[in-house]
């Protein structure tokens, strides 16, 4: 290859044939990572669970002198078994407080439509169609159900393997290079990654449990209606900084209004203010002191980034991917240059 510099002169500048043939591998593995992205996905959700849980296994590992193996059982079943005694807990109410939402913002329309019924061939036949379209609907729910099902599993089988192989996952470059120090800042690199991303998804998740149950016990306290779902929202809602709980608060005063005039729509955005502020000075803090420091702004925008990119599963994957090239970032610039 030939360029002329500033003297006019002609230089010859020579490519490295071995660059290029990277260059290329590089590319295609990329493409290839694209065309498997929900693999990929699901290789990452597996690993945010692993790190999430390994403190645990190791904690028990070492401090109880209990087999690995044995630690790992232990700490999948008492996190399944936590989730359905919760599901077993929170979804009856759940839904009859559903159902009871449904039937009062319906009940016009329906007594309408029970006045004005009577049948004839048309009516027989939309019925007919309106069957056909029901049975599709529930053959897509239960395909969906099955596919949540199986998408679960195999998170949880993946994040297994990751777990026993968690001890020796640094050890993987040795398909790349056999530098000894190359295997330290692996090492290196996966303990920042578990301390941080296993430490906000940890401190995330309580804090979900936290203003769920007090967002659940205050609305309860003040009679208002459906605070199981309310109380959900706000807890899900939590995920995204600042802006999750002033959305969450929206419907519960809409409601507080409906059901008790203007003061209670007061005293229940007043409730939500209150415990805004007491989470944000007090319980966030203490939650997250000695996990992945995530700025606010960046969180909010890292969210509607993955939500605008990769829908509910972008934005639910966008922090932790955030962690990931920030701890990449630090580790690459401390340690290799």
């Amino acid at each position: 290859m030939s360029i002329f510099g500033s003297s006019g002169k002609k230089h010859i500048v020579a490519i490295d044939p071995l660059s290029v043939v990277v260059a290329a591998v590089l590319l295609f593995a990329l493409f290839l990572l694209f065309q498997v992205k929900s693999v990929v996905v699901l290789l990452f959700l597996a690993f945010i669970l692993m790190t999430a849980l390994h403190p645990w296994v190791d904690f028990m590992n070492k401090r109880l002198r209990m087999p690995r193996g044995l630690a790992i059982f232990i700490s999948y079943i008492s996190v399944i078994t936590f989730f359905v005694l919760l599901c077993g807990l929170v979804i009856p109410p759940l839904g009859q407080e559903l159902y009871q939402l449904v039937k009062t913002i319906d009940i016009p329309y329906f007594q309408d439509e029970i006045r004005a019924f009577s049948l004839d061939i048309s009516q027989i036949s939309q019925i007919a169609d309106r069957v056909g379209s029901s049975v599709t609907i529930l053959f897509e729910i239960l395909t969906s159900t099955f596919n949540s099902v199986f998408t679960i599993m195999t998170i949880l089988v993946f994040s297994i393997y990751l777990m026993i192989d968690r001890p020796y996952l640094h050890r993987k470059i040795a398909w790349f290079t056999k530098e000894k120090k190359y295997f330290d800042i692996a090492e290196k690199f996966l303990d920042d990654l578990e301390f941080q991303l296993g430490g906000w998804v940890r401190g995330q998740f309580l804090l979900m449990l936290i203003i769920g149950f007090v967002t659940y016990v205050g609305l309860r306290l003040l009679n208002i209606p459906y605070a199981l779902p309310l109380a959900l929202l706000a807890g899900i809602l939590e995920i995204v900084p600042n802006l999750g709980p002033t959305v969450a608060s929206i419907p519960a005063i809409i409601l507080a209004y409906v059901s008790g005039g203007p003061v209670m729509a007061g005293v229940i955005a007043l409730f939500y203010l209150v415990m805004q502020q007491l989470e944000n000075n007090i319980i966030v803090p203490r939650i997250m002191k000695e996990s992945a420091d995530v700025n606010p702004l960046i969180a909010m925008v890292v969210i509607i980034t993955g939500l605008s990119l990769g829908g509910v599963v972008g934005a639910l994957i966008s922090v932790p991917t955030y962690i990931v090239f920030r701890i990449t970032y630090s580790t690459f610039r401390h340690d290799l240059f």
